[in-house]
């Protein structure tokens, strides 16, 4: 099951708001926080705030930490696709979630889909495969990365490697000198390639080794 269940629902004056704003034929994705329209756009921002921190637990969509509760400033609406790339999608629901500070921060304008063979897209993609990295909206975060410690992540899918990569999840940690535990994460690339074989005895046995190591 994807991590977000229920994408967010404007109302008839928040639908009437993007209408005009989209079709502006200046529009581009500096009218995020078009400023002749300062208020009613950080009302709408706070309706998505508001409606994602709830789906997502107030967990953040790429390193699943926390992200605030009442503030706003490490609680980031976060364009999956990058609004800089694809104006289009910028109030699109499924293209909406919430990230914490530093994920929204690093990952800023990288593109997240895969590109078409035969030009650019139309629509919105509606299923996981057109997208590089997890996506909230269509994929489950624990098929993709496990997370060891509340800190170290190690990738189970090409999804997974490319989010790691992509938010700096393992960097961060070491440049704030948190120093990687070899062997867990020896055994952590051990257990995704045992999983992958179908080895359920080898798996359980480096589950078992891991949960020893955690009890240290």
């Amino acid at each position: 099951m994807a991590d977000i269940e229920k994408e967010v629902v404007f109302s008839k004056e928040q639908k009437q708001l993007i209408k005009e704003i989209v079709g502006d034929e200046n529009f581009s994705h500096h009218d995020w926080t078009k400023e002749e329209q300062k208020e009613s756009l950080q009302a709408l921002r706070s309706h998505i705030r508001k409606h994602y921190r709830i789906e997502q637990k107030a967990k953040c969509a790429y390193c699943r930490k926390d992200v605030s509760v009442q503030s706003a400033s490490n609680c980031h609406v976060e364009h999956i696709a990058p609004k800089e790339m694809y104006k289009k999608y910028m109030f699109y629901p499924k293209n909406l979630c919430v990230a914490c500070a530093d994920c929204n921060s690093i990952k800023w304008n990288r593109d997240t889909i895969k590109p078409l063979s035969n030009g650019e897209r139309k629509r919105y993609p509606s299923s996981s495969g057109a997208f590089l990295l997890v996506h909230p909206h269509f994929d489950d975060y624990a098929e993709h990365i496990d997370i060891f410690r509340d800190r170290w992540y190690v990738d189970k899918t090409k999804k997974g490697h490319f989010t790691i990569g992509l938010c700096k999840l393992n960097q961060r940690s070491i440049d704030f000198g948190y120093f990687e535990p070899d062997e867990m994460m020896v055994l952590a690339e051990d257990l995704r390639d045992a999983k992958a074989k179908g080895a359920s005895h080898l798996v359980d046995l480096i589950k078992e080794r891991m949960r020893e190591l955690l009890d240290d």
